[in-house]
């Protein structure tokens, strides 16, 4: 692999990168940050720093895209301004040194720092953080959602993998021109008709509005997220596996993990006296070919699939997997994903502010009652980085806000890992542990 670079300074944004602007602009209207993701992997030893900033370096010159921002063509579509000036500033990269405060508690806090970091500027989409504790290194990638999925930004760093790895191989270093986005200024009947069925799906899900929510703090400004991890061994993983296929069928883990986690939220919310409404729960799918990740890197492809669920099916578990399990065969049978994805370029021509509206107004200014996904095996597939053993691969994604919480699976090398997201003065510390108890439980994988 060579340099990437475009056909002239724009890529054409989809529907769904649109759609993931308004959720950043709507966060960062809220809370002051936008819609930014963090990546760690936990490595056995230390990787050279050296070696780290030169590959780093090195890949950053070949990606331009990284300096980009989003702009508006002549055409009314959205692009993302490719900038050729600014392809040579070295990204951020801050180093750690815990070797005589070393803690899990010390390298979660400053994970949690890192991931509530802002963006400086226009051109800053991804900053990278190196700590060093005792016999282990945490490489954490901070990237801003508007340029990466979660899949994505494993990808980018199996590219910073493969940098290290082909550093001096000069066949490395050649070009390799990737296709442009289409304005997708065509078609319009199938957009229209995708546009007609996914505003049944809306209409049917706002039905019972504004669904179940959280209430969000009186001031959100410049609140941070807090996270609370599991992650869980193999031993473990394989009883969550065992149990999904007994409650919820063969390679039904998805399903599973999803009630299990609007079971453990309607506890919670029962708890907090909030009756009013139906869970109203969006679940991000990613829509590449699993060997088309490593040539399709940056933005966003993903699709949703969304369920509702009455409080009296999530009083009871098997009526709660049965639920799930239809709505997703009837969403699948009616391709919403891909109507989604067509439907959602007709929204491009509105500017964020009014986008970010008319997507609260179906719920009643409501997205969500709380975020979900469950990305599957990890795009990254090499067991080591940069000749350090590959310990865990975490994701700590901050929420839109609203709902400003979430509940995220994530697998890697065979192991599971749950990830609670929310908004601080949501929930307090002591609800947070008990949810992530209760869910630990539920799985059955105490």
């Amino acid at each position: 692999m060579g340099i990437i670079t475009f056909p002239g300074k724009k890529r054409y944004l989809t529907g769904i990168d649109w759609i993931i602007h308004a959720l950043d602009y709507i966060t960062k209207k809220a809370t002051g940050t936008g819609n930014t993701s963090q990546i760690i992997l936990e490595l056995d030893g230390s990787p050279s720093e050296d070696d780290f900033r030169n590959c780093l370096g090195s890949l950053i010159k070949k990606h331009p895209v990284l300096h980009g921002r989003p702009s508006r063509d002549y055409n009314l579509a959205p692009y993302w301004k490719i900038s050729f000036t600014k392809q040579r500033q070295p990204l951020p990269l801050k180093i750690s040194y815990l070797d005589n405060i070393y803690s899990e508690a010390n390298i979660f806090s400053i994970l949690e720092r890192i991931a509530n970091l802002k963006f400086i500027g226009d051109h800053e989409h991804l900053f990278f953080h190196l700590i060093y504790a005792e016999n282990k290194t945490y490489v954490a990638m901070t990237f801003d959602h508007r340029l990466f999925d979660a899949l994505g930004a494993e990808a980018f760093l199996e590219m910073l993998q493969n940098e290290w790895e082909n550093k001096n191989n000069t066949f490395f270093n050649k070009d390799i021109i990737v296709p442009a986005e289409s304005a997708h200024l065509c078609n319009w009947r199938r957009k229209f008709i995708a546009g007609q069925q996914a505003n049944r799906a809306f209409l049917k899900m706002g039905k019972n509005a504004p669904p179940r929510v959280l209430p969000l703090p009186a001031s959100l400004n410049n609140l941070g997220f807090r996270f609370k991890v599991i992650p869980f061994d193999k031993y473990q993983t394989d009883l969550i596996l065992e149990n999904a296929y007994k409650e919820a069928g063969y390679l039904m883990l998805m399903p599973y993990v999803l009630a299990s986690a609007i079971c453990i939220m309607h506890k919670l919310f029962t708890k907090k006296n909030i009756k009013s409404g139906d869970y109203v729960v969006p679940v991000s799918i990613d829509m590449r070919p699993t060997d088309k990740v490593q040539q399709e890197v940056f933005f966003n492809h993903v699709s949703f699939l969304f369920f509702i669920v009455r409080p009296d099916e999530a009083d009871h578990f098997p009526v709660l997997i049965k639920s799930i399990k239809q709505q997703l065969y009837d969403q699948v049978k009616s391709e919403l994903p891909s109507n989604f994805q067509e439907a959602s370029l007709l929204m491009r021509i509105l500017p964020l502010p009014i986008l970010s509206n008319i997507m609260r107004l179906y719920l009643k200014g409501q997205i969500a009652s709380f975020s979900f996904s469950y990305v599957g095996e990890s795009a990254y597939r090499s067991s080591n980085f940069m000749g350090k053993k590959i310990l865990n691969i975490l994701h700590m994604p901050r929420v839109p806000v609203p709902p400003g919480i979430g509940i995220f699976f994530h697998r890697s090398q065979n192991k599971l890992n749950a990830v609670l997201s929310f908004l601080e003065g949501i929930l307090s510390d002591e609800e947070a542990n008990e949810l992530m108890h209760r869910l630990q439980s539920r799985l059955g994988a105490k």
